[in-house]
């Protein structure tokens, strides 16, 4: 049990306090561009993914049309399955992040928020309440 409370004490401990609220919101800032520039990054990466997913599945979806009784034709149109499944994954990825960073910074907007709550009721004087 004293273990659990000593990871619960450091997580405790690693939350921002309002006397360093300006570094914070610093940090926050920068950890929201990063995520956004990667996530841009991917944007692109997806569209290449499809542009070539096109380029590829075009003439093998050809080829499979010209021999479709034969095993060549078979072959061409897995080849055209596992590309769209490719694409179709990377996509999934994409949103997958997309959310990620758009919970991430709903989160730390809250978090912002209820640092400078703290920050001013110290500021007022009113005593802080621990009521974690």
């Amino acid at each position: 049990m004293e273990r659990s409370e000593s990871i619960g004490e450091l997580l405790l401990s690693r939350l921002p306090q309002p006397a360093n609220l300006a570094a914070y919101q610093e940090e926050v800032k920068s950890l929201f561009e990063k995520n956004e520039k990667t996530l841009r990054q991917h944007k692109w990466t997806v569209r290449r993914i499809w542009i070539f997913v096109i380029a590829v599945s075009i003439p093998c979806l050809w080829v499979a049309g010209a021999h479709f009784n034969t095993p060549q034709g078979n072959w061409f149109l897995s080849t055209v399955y596992f590309w769209v499944l490719f694409g179709a994954i990377e996509i999934a990825k994409y949103e997958h992040n997309q959310a990620r960073v758009e919970l991430l910074k709903e989160l730390k907007q809250i978090q912002l928020q209820v640092l400078e709550v703290q920050a001013s009721l110290t500021k007022s004087g009113a005593p802080p309440s621990d009521n974690r």
